[in-house]
């Protein structure tokens, strides 16, 4: 059977007053610990979160900025086209009015010269005829 003799009351003791200053030493502070490392990784979490809101939203705002952006200079790239096709336009418009009065003139100095041609003509055409006339005339 089993003897009970004063080392087990004494152990009994032992681990009692082991266990309260474990209690007390030990386990209250890793208790404390981990409630800290907890509300630390709560807190953590929280900021993380927030963070990653603060993210997103200036990511849509760097979204929203960008495609104004884009359609900013889509639109300013289609006013300097149709700005360079007007002048392009106007400077087209600008040499046909140029040539047209180049060929005006050309013809003008045509027709003078021409005029001027059938005026010496028809002087050197009435000579000949009086000298053709002469001619026979004195045979």
């Amino acid at each position: 059977m089993l003897d009970i003799t004063w080392t087990l009351p004494v152990a009994f003791v032992s681990v009692v007053v082991f266990l309260i200053l474990m209690n007390q030493i030990f386990f209250k502070r890793l208790g404390q610990f981990m409630e800290a490392r907890e509300k630390r990784i709560e807190h953590d979490l929280a900021e993380a979160a927030r963070l990653q809101q603060q993210a997103e939203g200036g990511m849509t705002t760097y979204q929203t900025a960008m495609a104004s952006a884009r359609r900013d200079a889509a639109d300013r790239m289609a006013a300097a086209q149709r700005a360079l096709e007007a002048k392009q336009r106007e400077t087209v418009e600008g040499a046909r009015g140029e040539a047209t009065a180049m060929v005006t003139q050309v013809q003008a100095a045509i027709a003078r010269e021409a005029e001027e041609t059938r005026g010496r003509l028809a002087t050197e055409a009435r000579a000949l005829a009086r000298l053709v006339a002469a001619k026979l005339v004195g045979r």
